[in-house]
């Protein structure tokens, strides 16, 4: 049976008998390296950023084309909503890398999600004083 090339023991040590593998200092347990322990929730955090100001800068780009947002606030809104949708990924992620259900790992990056969102989002801005957003007869 080939080997394809790669070694069944670290390299410069033999191979002793019994098919036992010899590592230098006994054990390799100290030879794994998981990375930075947010390492995960960065990158996901990234891609929730990225696509957090695709999905806003279509939407402003309507608002602009409707003359609804000048320039300057759509590029300000889109990248804030970028931020905010980066870091509620990244909280959701590691919210998510806590749990082993699948079902609870989703519901609960979803509640995380949204809940940072609405953090970091804050209350709808009001186009006159005084409106409630509610419909009047």
């Amino acid at each position: 049976m080939s080997d394809y090339g790669y070694p069944m023991y670290p390299a410069g040590q033999a191979r002793q008998g019994g098919g036992q593998m010899s590592y230098p200092g006994g054990d390799a347990s100290h030879w794994y390296n998981p990375g930075p322990p947010l390492g995960n929730a960065v990158e996901l955090g990234k891609f929730g950023a990225v696509v957090g100001v695709c999905g806003a800068g279509a939407a402003n780009l309507h608002r602009l084309q409707a003359q609804q947002i000048t320039g300057s606030e759509a590029v300000v809104d889109t990248l804030r909503t970028g931020v905010a949708a980066g870091l509620a990924t990244a909280a959701a992620s590691l919210v998510a890398g806590q749990l082993r259900s699948g079902t609870l790992s989703l519901a609960a990056t979803l509640v995380t999600g949204a809940a940072v969102m609405y953090l970091l989002q804050g209350p709808p801005e009001s186009s006159e004083p005084g409106d409630t957003g509610e419909a009047s007869d």
